[in-house]
């Protein structure tokens, strides 16, 4: 699991110190995992997404479909990145 999901910890821990970062990670851990319903339903949407700007690199009758594979490029980068963000 990527250590961005436990920021909002890390800073409740620094300002409450009666806390244990340790305890407030493991209850985040367990909520996030809870939550499987959200995490599959978004990965199926972001597969779309992908699949999406798969079929759109092949279409080349538009003008400037240069710029258009490069920015498919960086969204398929992006959602990519956010589907390892969601894997628990």
């Amino acid at each position: 699991m990527d250590n961005m999901w436990f920021a909002e910890d890390r800073e409740a821990a620094r300002k409450d110190k009666s806390v244990a970062l340790e305890v407030l990670q493991k209850e985040s851990k367990e909520a996030l995992k809870n939550s499987t319903l959200f995490q599959r339903r978004l990965d199926k949407i972001l597969d779309i997404l992908i699949d999406r700007t798969d079929t759109d690199d092949e279409d080349f009758s538009k003008p400037g479909w240069q710029r258009q594979h490069i920015a498919n490029i960086s969204r398929r980068k992006a959602l990519r990145d956010i589907k390892r963000l969601i894997q628990l």
